[in-house]
């Protein structure tokens, strides 16, 4: 803040009746001192009788504090007639400047303060950025590993697969000599394609389609599984469902036939034993992948009585 030669003049005003009050204050006091001394006793200790205030020392008092006040107004006009101190243009400057510096070493030290922090968080920021080159080479060899295993598993699979497949073949040659009910499983569905109680030619069209195979004699006929119609397979619900089936078909004589695509092997256990827990004898075809379920009534091989 700027400040202006009438501040300076001011305060040496101000200066200057403090100390005339002061002096007149002083006479004022050393007056009323010398009249209480002239009254007290005697400082020897002999008695005197006190003197009465007479309008001469009355008279005197005032003569003597108006003698004061002449010399105090004495003073004020020559306080008056001096000059204002002058003030220096270059020490009003400099003070100025002074307080300018002192702003800006606060804001130079707030700004000292920000560049701490920010150099805090650059040096975090910095660790985490050496940090990924590691946490990348580590994510790869992760990645590596589970493609390893991945592809480990996938190679087990495919032996199992195979094993699996190769357990379930039998002689492409099937008999159904005496069988009468037919299922197929495909797409984890089981279909009921005939049962015990059809005539020749007849099929259970709401999960199969049939059409007759050319020069068979309308004896031969290639099954087509209607997809989404059949019994889910693999659920506890789908075991009552076919329990129910087999029940049913357990009432009539003779061996039911079990086709199974490579899709499914792995439900036929559950389903075979369904049918055997009602004590039925079943036949095992096992189907080619793409190959088409065909049934032939009559006697002999490949044939369903």
């Amino acid at each position: 803040m700027k400040r202006h030669a009438s501040d300076q003049g001011d305060s040496f005003d101000l200066f200057l009746d403090t100390i005339c009050n002061t002096f007149g204050g002083i006479v004022f006091l050393a007056i009323l001192v010398a009249l209480l001394a002239k009254i007290r006793h005697d400082p020897s200790g002999t008695e005197t009788a006190e003197q009465p205030v007479t309008a001469l020392m009355m008279q005197t008092l005032e003569i003597e504090l108006t003698h004061e006040q002449s010399r105090l107004r004495d003073l004020q006009n020559v306080r008056d007639s001096l000059p204002q101190t002058p003030i220096d243009p270059e020490v009003a400057n400099l003070v100025d400047r002074s307080d300018e510096l002192k702003e800006l070493s606060a804001a130079e030290k707030h700004l000292v303060e920000r560049r701490k922090q920010l150099g805090e968080k650059l040096i975090d920021i910095a660790a985490e950025a050496a940090a990924i080159p590691e946490q990348v080479e580590q994510a790869e060899k992760e990645l590596e590993a589970i493609t390893v295993e991945l592809a480990t598993a996938k190679a087990e699979w495919q032996v199992v697969r195979a094993e699996k497949i190769k357990t379930m073949q039998v002689p492409l040659e099937r008999r159904g000599a005496g069988s009468r009910g037919v299922v197929l499983l495909s797409r984890e569905e089981l279909f009921l394609v005939a049962s015990p109680d059809d005539e020749k030619g007849e099929f259970f069209d709401k999960h199969v389609k049939s059409k007759p195979i050319p020069g068979t004699g309308s004896k031969g006929y290639e099954i087509t599984p209607r997809f989404g119609e059949g019994i889910t397979l693999g659920s506890e619900k789908s075991i009552i469902a076919i329990r129910g089936t087999a029940r049913r078909l357990s009432r009539e004589d003779g061996t039911l036939i079990i086709a199974v695509y490579p899709d499914s092997y792995h439900h036929f256990g559950p389903v075979r034993d369904a049918f055997k827990s009602f004590g039925m004898n079943y036949e095992l075809w096992v189907q080619g992948e793409g190959e088409p379920l065909q049934v032939f009534h009559g006697v002999g091989r490949r044939r369903v009585q």
